[in-house]
């Protein structure tokens, strides 16, 4: 009795002990769940989960054998790789003060963004500029805004253009304009005719070169007086091309004569040696060949090509080229005609009216913020009626021209919408003229013994003469304003050399914006005000 109650005091006392060793157990599970409860829970499913699916690793691989799924057997390579990816993550887990911290991932003491030197991208020191966005930008909104322009004109006027057929736009006299064109021809027969008595009857230099001077004096003269009273437009086409002419017959008597007093000194003296100054190496072997041959000089057919082709210097000999392009030729063509339908469209639909309404304005409201407003208006159809006409006339009249003629030299402008200044754009924007006066003004006064600033002072001013010429004898009128507008850029050429020099602006775009800002803004669209202003003036008398 005493044995059998000894062991059930010590079954109950086990018992005891068990029950007591449990309730610490889920003392302490239910401590660490609610210390760390997170971490706990989330480790306890993590494991369940990997038991899970290491069993449906094994069903499928199974199912695999078993069927020869070859889709299933992806399935469970796939399966098995993100498994192990999730198993090395859960691997790479690192505790650090009770958090967990991916280190796939960079901390603030790993991502540090600002380490060298580098330049704000719209400054000027930055490597990469790209702008297209903007210039996208600029063209969309250049777009917006001429259509609304377009709708404004239509809206307010209708379409005028369809009226130019109305207007008479050829000469109203024909028979004084025909009597123009004949003395222009006649005066260029003169021309070939003095040469022919300074080369065959020997007459003397200084006579011939006074007939020279009272012929080209007469061809300024009597076709300008001539064609009074017609349209301006038709005016204005006929002077254009009988100053060419002049300008023409000017070199060609230039140049002869320096041809004639080469060959009496080389008749004079077999060992006379031209300089390079006087003549190059292509004139000097030709004057030496036809030394006693004067005919290859009077060449008829050459002086007609001179006067055809699409220069305005006469030489001995010009670049031909191999043949004549008639495709070619006839893409410039229909570029001209389209350019020239948009100039006469730009005319009589945009700047006709904008100058009567504004004739009416300033007449009764002369305010100077009213002009200025009215003078931002007629810019932008100024400015596309100028690049039309450039277009229109050195890109397609002078290339068809130098086409059909087989004339190589096709350089009749440069890059002049680059210039930074005014005497850049004078070199680049017509190259025949350019040459023309460089060897036939400016050389010469060189030659004289002037200086440099007055030679190109006496420059600006025979063209500002030219510019005068043409506007006023067209509209038949006599004014000052395009002669004072261009002998005054000569003093301010200079000005703008010396701020360049002194601020060193010679790699800028200042001086570019300043160009266009001069001459599309301002100076064009004064003149075309001021000059039409008297020209309704005059028909209203």
């Amino acid at each position: 009795m005493k044995g059998s109650s000894f062991f059930r005091l010590q079954s109950k006392h086990n018992k005891c002990q068990q029950q007591q060793q449990a309730k610490s157990q889920k003392h302490l599970i239910i401590q660490s769940w609610q210390l760390k409860p997170h971490t706990t829970i989330y480790r306890y499913l993590s494991t369940q989960l990997m038991d899970i699916r290491e069993k449906m690793m094994s069903l499928y691989i199974l199912l695999a054998n078993h069927q020869q799924r070859s889709s299933i057997c992806k399935f469970s390579q796939t399966t098995m790789q993100s498994h192990q990816h999730k198993t090395f993550q859960y691997k790479s887990e690192i505790k650090l003060n009770n958090y967990q911290i991916m280190s796939d991932y960079m901390g603030p003491l790993a991502f540090q963004p600002v380490r060298t030197e580098r330049p704000s991208l719209l400054s000027t020191d930055s490597d990469h500029q790209n702008y297209r966005g903007f210039i996208n930008l600029a063209f969309m909104i250049l777009i917006a805004n001429h259509i609304r322009l377009i709708l404004e004109n239509f809206i307010k006027y209708g379409v005028l253009f369809n009226n130019m057929f109305s207007i008479q736009l050829g000469p109203s006299n024909t028979g004084q304009t025909l009597s123009a064109i004949l003395y222009l021809a006649f005066s260029i027969l003169i021309g070939y005719g003095l040469q022919i008595l300074q080369f065959k009857l020997n007459i003397n230099t200084g006579i011939i070169k006074l007939l020279n001077t009272i012929n080209i004096g007469l061809t300024f003269v009597i076709p300008a007086y001539l064609i009074q009273g017609n349209h301006p437009s038709a005016n204005l086409i006929l002077l254009a091309i009988q100053c060419v002419y002049v300008m023409k017959l000017i070199s060609y008597a230039h140049f002869m004569r320096h041809v004639k007093l080469n060959l009496i000194r080389l008749r004079l003296s077999k060992d006379y040696k031209i300089s390079e100054q006087e003549a190059d190496a292509q004139t000097v072997t030709i004057l030496k060949k036809y030394l006693n041959n004067f005919d290859y000089f009077l060449d008829f057919k050459h002086y007609l090509y001179f006067l055809a082709a699409p220069t305005l210097c006469f030489q001995l000999t010009y670049p031909r080229s191999k043949s004549v392009r008639k495709l070619w030729v006839l893409k410039r063509v229909i570029e001209y005609l389209l350019v020239s339908a948009f100039q006469v469209i730009i005319w009589y639909q945009y700047v006709e009216p904008l100058l009567n309404n504004t004739y009416e304005i300033v007449r009764d409201d002369p305010r100077y913020v009213r002009l200025f407003e009215r003078l931002l208006k007629l810019s932008l159809p100024n400015t596309y009626l100028w690049i039309a006409m450039f277009f229109g006339g050195f890109q397609c009249a002078l290339n068809i021209t130098a086409e059909l003629l087989r004339y190589a030299d096709r350089q009749f402008y440069k890059d002049w919408w680059n210039c930074k200044n005014l005497e850049e754009y004078w070199k680049l924007w017509n190259i025949p003229v350019h040459h023309w006066l460089v060897r036939h003004i400016y050389l010469p006064c060189l030659k004289s013994g002037l200086s440099k600033s007055t030679a190109n002072m006496i420059v600006f001013f025979i063209s500002a003469l030219g510019h005068e010429y043409i506007v006023s004898a067209s509209l038949g009128i006599i004014e000052y304003w395009a002669f004072i507008g261009m002998i005054m850029q000569a003093p301010v050429i200079q000005i703008q050399k010396k701020i360049e020099k002194i601020f060193k602006l010679q790699n800028s775009q200042l001086g570019n914006l300043m160009f266009w800002c001069s001459f599309c803004i301002i100076g064009q669209p004064i003149l075309i005000f001021v000059y039409y202003f008297r020209f309704l003036e005059k028909l209203n008398k």
